[in-house]
């Protein structure tokens, strides 16, 4: 059974609305509807179908590939299940344009067929137009556009499809009741099932950003100060750096700075985003006035579900070739950015002596009670109390140099109050996130407004990749002091810490960078196709050749048809001339119109079992499964019957509709 005229091709519109793919959807659209009104048609084998099938499949494993390695998070799946129409394309249109209007599924998939060949079972055939259909409006949710729009459109587009499969002995006020008491009751599931799907959403991301440990909270710092055990980073590559000029020392990206420190957690109070807005090309996005001299870097990384925190340098005024919908900056100069891909490459100019950040307030000075000891007594130790200070940095970064050691063992706090306390007074052994919340307090304590901040030590140079490539274990945290009205950096981790973390590499570290390196430059290559003019009218071109290649592989297979009705009626009036048996369609007529439909994919054989059963009583049915056999054997035996046979075809379908007229069933 086809699909109504228009019906598939509504279903395809209403997907691009919903995903917003238009450049797709329109032409898909076209085509299959174009099928009703294109006489013409294709003598496709079931080979031919069966090359047409392997190429969807391989499309679509390219696909799961590519945009898992694109996103590398469990979304990825969602922008798979958003490409199913284009994927399935070809197929349909196969199908669209074949003489034939079903596909055998057994000789599609290889394991299917191999089951087929080895228990000789009969070929099942389907039309595939309403899983098509299926398919787009499975595709459709998928763009998650959280509106009621897409629930309205499918149950539209779903009723349209009932409507012409609905069962005709039935009248139709009470189809159209019970169709808008489920509209109603799945409305109201799909409001129940949109909420428990966002706390779900909202619980399962905060667990995989926390055991993760690469996404960045802009307003809280949950660090392990504290932790007994040993601090474990990864060796993968999180996002890469390219320089015009090799860097003399390592290069610090920040990603978030915070200001209040309690319970071993940072957090950033009132931070209060505001929007920025980029130049007319979408893609530049100014921060503040260009100064003098600058330095820049580009950096490829990637968001959270289209989501994250940019790495900036300090002093960052302008940001370059970064197409994202919106960008948001804080006052201690966290910039966070919302827009339609995960993986995106900026360039950055920076000034490191700028001072972008908003002055000081109370709460960068604020301490609490049970670390005031520990940082007394360290401020007698190193006689800093009183010291303006240009005379107080200099010291506090000798005090750790010369007295502490970069460690990954996590100690916990002991018999101190605290575990900085510890650290301060017993251990002096730590990470950096000991050294960086020791320095933020010691210089509160003695007047220097200060604050937390972390991110990104830019320092590995990779031969292979020619630029710098930032790992896991490379995440960093360091002061940030304001001094002389300006904001500067004070880092007083050990120099050593880098090599410390790097003698962690696993021994396999070079095979895995060089998949990574593969992976970043297929997606380098993606990235610069899709934002390219090439990526608005490639699809056209596709579409060309696809026919193009059709037209040459097949051009011996091109037959002129006429219209499925037109045809129809034609063979319908050649058999009556020719009497010939097809007055059995004349039969399967009659049965339509008492509401006896053949359903979807059902062939005649089974139709009459089916009708059998539910009409147990009809004498007439049970007729036809003779008319049946015998009908199958002049439609589809090589060998055709004889002329007798065909004689009593045609009067035992002549019979049959005597005794119709004479009675009803």
């Amino acid at each position: 059974m086809k699909t109504p005229v228009l019906l598939l091709g509504a279903s395809v519109i209403f997907w691009g609305w919903q995903t917003g793919l238009w450049i797709f959807a329109l032409p898909i659209a076209l085509i299959l509807e174009a099928s009703h009104f294109i006489d013409w048609r294709w003598d496709f084998s079931a080979y031919d179908v069966r090359r047409i099938t392997d190429l969807c499949i391989i499309v679509f494993f390219l696909s799961f590939v590519y945009i898992l390695l694109e996103n590398r998070s469990i979304y990825f799946i969602y922008h798979l299940l958003q490409w199913l129409p284009c994927i399935f394309f070809p197929l349909i249109v196969a199908q669209s344009y074949s003489i034939n209007d079903h596909i055998d599924i057994h000789n599609q998939f290889f394991i299917l067929k191999k089951v087929h060949n080895e228990h000789n079972f009969k070929s099942v055939t389907v039309n595939l137009n309403y899983f098509y259909l299926a398919i787009c409006i499975l595709s459709s949710s998928c763009a998650n556009n959280r509106d009621n729009y897409f629930y309205f459109g499918m149950f539209l587009i779903t009723s349209v499809a009932l409507w012409f499969v609905r069962s005709k002995r039935f009248p139709f006020i009470n189809w159209f009741i019970l169709i808008l008491l489920a509209g109603n009751i799945g409305f109201i599931g799909h409001l129940g099932l949109h909420q428990l799907h966002l706390t779900v959403e909202e619980r399962v991301v905060e667990w995989l950003a926390n055991t993760s440990g690469q996404y960045i909270d802009p307003l809280n710092k949950q660090t392990n100060i504290g932790e007994i055990g040993l601090l474990k980073m990864s060796n993968d590559i999180l996002f890469r750096v390219a320089s015009r000029a090799q860097l003399t020392s390592p290069l610090l990206l920040r990603e978030a700075t915070y200001n209040k420190y309690q319970s071993s957690d940072w957090l950033a109070s009132s931070p209060d985003f505001t929007s920025i807005q980029p130049e007319s090309n979408g893609t530049t996005w100014h921060l503040a006035n260009k100064p003098a001299h600058s330095s820049t870097v580009s950096i490829s990384t990637r968001l959270n579900n289209g989501k994250g925190l940019l790495k900036l340098a300090d002093g960052t005024f302008q940001i370059d070739e970064l197409p994202v919908n919106s960008m948001e900056r804080n006052k201690y100069g966290t910039v966070k950015v919302e827009g339609n891909f995960d993986a995106i490459a900026y360039q950055i100019h920076f000034e490191p002596s700028l001072s972008l950040d908003k002055p000081p307030t109370e709460n960068d000075l604020q301490i609490p009670k049970q670390e005031k000891p520990a940082l007394n007594q360290v401020i007698s130790q190193i006689d800093i109390l009183g010291k303006s200070p240009e005379q107080i940095l200099p010291r506090v970064e000798t005090f750790f140099q010369k007295n502490f050691s970069y460690s990954l063992k996590l100690a916990g706090k002991g018999e101190y109050s605290t575990p900085i306390s510890k650290f301060l007074l017993k251990t002096r052994s730590g990470h950096c996130e000991y050294f960086a919340t020791a320095t933020t307090l010691l210089l509160r304590a003695v007047g220097i407004p200060a604050r937390y901040a972390v991110g990104y030590s830019v320092h590995e140079f990779s031969p292979l990749e020619n630029q710098y490539v930032v790992r896991s274990r490379h995440a960093h945290a360091w002061t940030l002091a304001y001094v002389g009205g300006k904001w500067q950096v004070i880092d007083t981790t050990p120099a050593d810490w880098t090599t410390l973390e790097d003698a962690t590499a696993p021994k396999w570290a070079l095979i895995s960078d060089l998949w990574s390196f593969l992976i970043f430059k297929i997606s380098a290559c993606f990235r610069y196709i899709r934002h390219s003019n090439l990526f608005k009218h490639v699809w056209w071109l596709l579409f060309l050749l696809i026919f193009i290649v059709m037209r040459i592989l097949n051009r011996e297979k091109l037959l002129l048809h006429r219209s499925k009705k037109r045809t129809l009626s034609k063979t319908l009036a050649t058999n009556v001339a020719n009497k010939t048996p097809s007055e059995f369609y004349i039969i399967e007529k009659v049965l339509n119109e008492l509401g006896l439909s053949r359903q979807p994919s059902e062939s005649l054989k089974k139709w009459i079992e089916r009708l059998k059963q539910e009409l147990h009583t009809s004498d007439l049915i049970e007729e036809l499964t003779s008319i049946i056999e015998l009908y199958y054997r002049h439609r589809f035996d090589p060998q055709g019957i004889e002329e007798s046979e065909t004689a009593r075809l045609k009067s035992s379908v002549k019979s049959w509709l005597d005794k119709y007229h004479q009675r009803r069933i």
